[in-house]
C-alpha cells in the first residue's frame, strides 16, 4: 500500500476518536449536490475514498448506492466499522486503490483530497471508474470571519501550511488528460459545540494531534483561553465546497 503524508499518520492515528466527536458531517445541500451531479443512487457502486471515521460514508448510505469506503489509517477505519456497520470498510490509500479496474460509477472524498499525490491518485480514479463516472471532493472549512474562528485561526496558523491550494489540484485534473472539466458549488454550515467540545475540534486537527504531548498541550491551552467566556453552546460556521469532475474515457 502506498504511505500516507506523515502528518496525517500520525495525527489522524492518534485522535481517531476525537475526530469522530469533534467534527461534523456536511450540509444535506452539499450531499445532495454530490448526489445529484455524479448520479449516486440505487443501482450504483459508490467507493468513498480516505472516509476517516466515515462521516460522509454515513451520509451516503440513505442514497441506496453500495457503498465501498477506503481508508488507510487503521485507528480511523476501526471507528468507520463502528459508525457504519453496513458498509463495506477496506485498507488502502487514493494512490493505491484496492479495488478492481471499471468497478465504480462514482468516487466521492470528503476534507482529504488535499494529502494526496495528485497524479498518481488520477490514475488511479480513472482506473477503477466506469465510463462516465465521476468523482466528487467536499471539504468543510471553518468560517474565518467569524472573529472566534479567526482567534482559533491565529492560535494555529503558525503551525501548518494550508491546505492544497485549489489551483494546485485543478490544475493536476486538468493537466492529467484523464477528467473534464470541474464543476464547483458552495453552501454554509454550522455546528454547535460545548467549550470541551471545540478544544476537541482542534485538537482533532492532524497537524494540532501530531505535535508531541509538550508542544500540543500550550496550543489547546491558548484555545481553552478563547473559549472561556463564550456562552455554550458555540456556534462554529463553516463554508463547504464542493467539486466534481467527469472520467473522460
Amino acid at each position: 500500500m502506498s504511505s500516507v503524508h506523515p502528518t496525517a499518520a500520525a495525527g489522524f492515528s492518534a485522535a481517531a476518536d476525537v475526530y469522530e466527536r469533534a467534527r461534523p458531517g456536511y450540509p444535506e445541500e452539499a450531499v445532495a449536490w454530490i448526489a445529484e451531479r455524479l448520479g449516486i443512487g440505487p443501482g450504483r457502486d459508490v467507493l468513498d475514498l480516505a472516509a476517516g471515521t466515515g462521516k460522509l460514508t454515513r451520509q451516503l448510505v440513505p442514497l441506496g448506492a453500495r457503498i465501498v469506503a477506503v481508508e488507510p489509517i487503521d485507528a480511523m477505519r476501526a471507528e468507520l466499522e463502528r459508525a457504519v456497520p453496513s458498509v463495506e470498510a477496506l485498507a488502502g490509500t487514493a494512490e493505491a486503490i484496492p479495488l478492481p479496474d471499471g468497478s465504480m460509477d462514482a468516487v466521492t472524498c470528503a476534507q482529504a483530497f488535499h494529502w494526496f499525490d495528485a497524479d498518481p491518485a488520477l490514475c488511479e480514479l480513472h482506473r477503477v471508474l466506469r465510463a462516465g463516472g465521476g468523482v466528487g471532493l467536499v471539504w468543510n472549512t471553518r468560517d474565518e470571519s467569524d472573529p472566534l474562528q479567526a482567534e482559533i485561526g491565529a492560535i494555529t496558523s503558525a503551525l501548518h501550511r494550508r491546505r492544497t491550494a485549489e489551483h494546485r489540484w485543478r490544475k493536476a485534473v486538468g493537466g492529467s488528460g484523464a477528467f473534464g472539466e470541474v464543476d464547483h458549488a458552495t453552501c454554509t454550515h454550522q455546528q454547535f459545540l460545548s467549550r470541551a467540545e471545540l478544544v476537541d475540534r482542534v485538537a482533532s486537527v492532524s497537524f494540532v494531534a501530531a505535535l508531541a504531548d509538550g508542544e500540543r498541550e500550550p496550543v489547546l491551552e491558548r484555545v481553552q483561553a478563547a473559549v472561556a467566556d463564550v456562552a455554550e453552546p458555540i456556534l462554529v460556521p463553516y463554508i463547504t465546497e464542493v467539486f466534481a469532475f467527469d472520467r473522460l474515457d
